[in-house]
């Protein structure tokens, strides 16, 4: 990202003059400046701000994924060797580039001149050490097993880095660039085994400065940033509201100057209120997904048939206040990688289709299942009430078990539930993000549980392998086709995610589609306008 050049105007030089004379007085304040869309100079630098979180981080463990809101201090603090700007572009971070051999098997990377908050230079030991942990077999990062192709990294010399992979990785730059692949201090985190739930030592824009549990956590501007003119605010204090009134109460009244996951019911009045703005955007999606050993959800006529069952605007209407998109068939937005229109409308809504396939099924009277979701978030537990409604229309009984969050978690882990809502998106915009949701073989976190198809893994490889984007785009046309076939997963509907913010704060992006949940990485260019 280039650095925006400064205005010369006679406004800059008697800026430049007060700061000269506050310097003189002791002040270590610095500037920086931009234009409004009008061209008029604006002062970015300074300021403090109250960041409302709708929930508190379980951990300050980089290489696990505990929600936006832990992705959001994460991408305060640290940066990895890519990550997704504000136009959801893959841009260099402590990488300054990267090259790639024709096999796909081996990337290098070149890091630029960047340290960690403690002042020590962010070396190709630091990277090494970063990807090893999240690898070996005893860790628990989220994305071990994405990256279990990582063979041997490589340390050509302080700032050069070579990755050898087990087998060819077309989308390997967008693992990198991951919330959960930010690059750690090795020294540091040797010294601190008992720290790094609890402590981020990055080579982010903003430091850890405290982190008060069950109230607050605060970070500051980070004065040896590799880029120099960021970020432009001096503190983000990060505020925990579990509870949704309270976060837009905050809000309201300017208590808090930005806040996240603002409720459905909130949005309109929000948008309408004139010391207030929404940015709002359609990419987390919500989904049935099975445990495909239950019967009958180990049948593929059943899971069909709730596809064709289930109306999505009433799911939109109960549990989203009329706001979001129905999904009438693969999650999969405009403009990604192996987007066709015929996957958006592959299924209708139509009770006697779903009836009629019940019936080949060998349930013309239907059955009974539980469903798992949680009473934690109106989200999950309203979709769950639609859904309980829609399916007992074509004669299915659904009890629903909503426990609280961790809870509900656990048993998606261990494969412990006949079907479940879930609200997620994907984790990469590359089409790959589809391995981590049909790859089978284990109970993942967005995996059906033991969903295993062998058509669908041998896609999935031939996409990874493949290096050329349209026979890519062939290879995910035929996966997708197959993944509705099976449907281990019912999409729902489009949920907007929206961040509200007070109208003289700019620079913070929601970003579009999977990105929404790495909104986070803006941070570093938010200001706040006088």
């Amino acid at each position: 990202m280039s650095i925006k050049k400064k205005i010369f105007s006679l406004l800059n030089v008697l800026v430049g003059i007060i700061l000269v004379l506050s310097a003189c007085s002791g002040s270590e304040e610095t500037s920086s400046e931009g234009e409004d869309q009008s061209g008029k100079s604006i002062e970015k630098a300074g300021g403090e701000i109250t960041f409302g979180l709708a929930a508190e981080p379980t951990t300050l463990n980089t290489y696990m994924q505990n929600g936006t809101h832990g992705r959001t201090i994460k991408l305060a603090i640290s940066r990895g060797l890519y990550n997704y700007n504000e136009n959801g572009e893959l841009e260099a971070e402590l990488a300054e580039s990267y090259e790639a051999n024709d096999e796909l098997t081996s990337y290098t990377f070149e890091l630029r001149d960047a340290k960690f908050h403690n002042g020590d230079k962010v070396t190709g030991e630091d990277v090494k050490y970063t990807f090893e942990r999240i690898i070996d077999d005893e860790s628990t990062a989220t994305f071990n097993d994405d990256l279990s192709l990582i063979d041997d990294i490589e340390v050509i010399d302080e700032t050069t880095v070579t990755f050898h992979l087990s087998e060819p990785s077309a989308p390997f730059l967008h693992y990198t660039a991951l919330p959960e692949s930010v690059i750690v201090s090795k020294d540091w985190t040797e010294e601190h085994p008992d720290e790094v739930e609890t402590y981020q030592m990055g080579a982010g824009p903003f430091k850890f400065v405290e982190w008060n549990q069950g109230s607050h956590l605060v970070v500051e501007k980070f004065e040896d940033y590799y880029k120099e003119d960021k970020p432009y605010l001096d503190e983000v204090r990060f505020e925990f509201f579990d509870d949704e009134n309270t976060r837009v109460n905050a809000l309201r009244s300017e208590d808090a100057e930005l806040i996240e996951t603002v409720p459905w019911k909130d949005a309109t009045s929000i948008e309408e209120a004139q010391h207030l703005k929404l940015d709002n955007k359609n990419g987390p999606f919500m989904q049935l997904q099975f445990n495909t050993e239950f019967e009958p959800f180990s049948d593929p006529k059943v899971r069909r048939a709730l596809a064709y069952a289930i109306d999505r605007d009433n799911i939109i209407k109960t549990a989203f206040s009329g706001r979001g998109e129905p999904i009438y068939g693969m999650a999969i937005l405009d403009g990604y990688l192996g987007y066709d229109e015929k996957f958006e409308n592959y299924f209708e809504q139509d009770y006697e289709k779903a009836k009629e396939l019940l019936t080949e099924a060998g349930y013309p009277d239907g059955f009974e299942a539980t469903l798992l979701a949680t009473s934690q978030y109106g989200m999950h537990e309203q979709t769950a009430v639609a859904v309980q409604s829609e399916l007992k229309k074509v004669g299915i009984e659904v009890e629903l078990d909503l426990p609280d969050w961790a809870t509900r978690t656990n048993k998606n882990m261990e494969g412990d539930y006949d079907f479940l809502v879930a609200g997620t998106a994907g984790d990469i915009t590359d089409a790959d993000w589809m391995s981590n949701f049909y790859e089978g073989g284990e109970v993942r976190l967005n995996n059906s549980a033991y969903f295993d198809d062998e058509q669908i893994n041998q896609l999935l490889e031939e996409g990874r392998e493949e290096s050329d984007e349209a026979k890519r785009e062939e290879i995910y046309q035929e996966l997708m086709t197959r993944a509705m076939e099976l449907s281990p997963f019912v999409y729902l509907n489009w949920r907007e995610q929206s961040y509200g913010m007070v109208e003289n704060i700019n620079g913070f992006t929601n970003l579009d589609g999977f990105l929404s949940f790495q909104s986070g990485v803006t941070l570093e260019e938010t200001y706040i306008e006088e």
